[in-house]
């Protein structure tokens, strides 16, 4: 089975499993009134979190296991890159932005003050915070996502990189 093959089997999956387990999530006892009569606690909340724990997982161990097998693969390889991706500044580029969107995240988040649920639980400001800088980083890269999906799409990229005879 070719590799792009593979990736678009996997691909098609975890969207499907995660469409499923977001629906389940908002059509089965959504509206769960939570022990003060105020407050919702939808009944698949582990459902979710337990989705994007194994997502995260994945795409750790996938991240891991592709900058080992980019690093022994191009080892050695001191020749002009045969494809023409210049995949270097595509690293540098993308540590960068993450980088940059976990330090606007940090700075965004900086303040916070501890969280108090219902029942009690206090949650400490420096957690706030982390949980603050994640997510300005998710968006910020969701985002930068995008515009490389949309970029990518166009054909743009493609178009001028190659060379006019």
């Amino acid at each position: 089975m070719k590799l792009e093959k593979l990736s678009n089997i996997a691909l098609y999956a975890c969207i499907g499993v995660g469409v499923i387990c977001f629906l389940l999530f908002f059509l089965v006892d959504y509206n769960n009134m939570d022990f003060d009569g105020v407050h919702v606690s939808p009944a698949l909340t582990d459902l979710v979190l337990i989705l994007m724990y194994v997502l995260f997982a994945l795409t750790a161990g996938l991240t891991i296991w592709s900058l080992v097998r980019g690093a022994t693969t191009n080892s050695g390889n001191t020749g002009p890159n045969p494809t023409g991706i210049p995949s270097g500044k595509i690293t540098l580029c993308t540590w960068g932005a993450v980088i940059i969107a976990l330090a606007i995240g940090l700075v965004a988040g900086m303040g916070e003050e501890p969280y108090t649920t219902v029942s009690g639980v206090t949650t400490s400001a420096g957690m706030v915070t982390v949980v603050d800088m994640f997510l300005w980083a998710i968006y910020i890269l969701a985002i930068i996502t995008i515009i490389a999906v949309v970029v990518s799409m166009s054909g743009w990229l493609t178009k001028s990189a190659t060379p006019k005879a």
